[in-house]
């Protein structure tokens, strides 16, 4: 007996090639038609989601390329094969066509529904761009102030400590010049000198290392 028509998956394989079909033409002829068909295809997938079938995307960013189309799903597309190529250096995408200005161009003079015009997608970028520079100044920026700080502080704390053990080394001063009955306006024998000069020889010893812990 004879079979009558196509089964369901004839027909879906056929439908997937009426619908390449269908967008190279568009793409040729009808620019707002194939910005429509690819913004209801990315749609379906729920783009920018990892479910896309990653070369049919690459293969309509190529049709559009070629065409002079643009899009923000497109220019979503290319983001996604930038971050491809990143992360698979050896990867060769078949998007990587030379856009075609001159379709470009009649396609913006004719306002192609969809289409990011020339002036919007370069100011898009040059914003983004701007926006990103801004941040990174802001970051190191707020690094250095934050950096600066800290140094500041850290410092500050070991000139305390120098000032509080110099005013011990001098406490234990006076109280050897106490012990050995020397008067107030005699100098320190020399038993006490050699003392002093150990005492704060140590005192430096330790706060110089940590000043170069802490104050880098």
């Amino acid at each position: 007996m004879k079979r009558q028509g196509f089964c369901e998956e004839e027909k879906d394989v056929q439908r997937v090639l009426n619908w390449d079909i269908r967008v190279r033409h568009y793409a040729v002829t009808n620019p707002a038609q194939f910005v429509k068909m690819i913004d209801e295809w990315a749609s379906s997938f729920n783009f920018p989601s990892p479910g896309v079938p990653t070369m049919k995307m690459l293969n309509i960013l190529k049709l559009a390329r070629e065409n002079g189309i643009t899009s923000n799903t497109i220019i979503q597309f290319a983001g996604a094969e930038e971050r491809l190529l990143a992360e698979c250096p050896g990867f060769v995408s078949p998007a990587a066509v030379r856009f075609n200005d001159e379709k470009y161009a009649a396609n913006c003079r004719a306002a192609v529904p969809g289409m990011m015009p020339a002036s919007s997608t370069a100011a898009s970028a040059a914003k983004q761009k701007r926006e990103k520079k801004a941040a990174a100044i802001l970051a190191r920026t707020a690094g250095k102030i934050a950096a600066a700080e800290k140094r500041a502080a850290a410092c500050a704390a070991w000139t305390e400590e120098l000032r509080k053990g110099r005013e011990e080394i001098e406490k234990k001063v006076q109280a050897a010049r106490k012990a050995l009955g020397v008067r107030k306006n005699e100098a320190n024998p020399s038993g006490i000198r050699e003392m002093k000069e150990k005492w704060e020889a140590r005192l430096m010893s330790v706060l110089t290392l940590r000043k170069e812990i802490l104050c880098k």
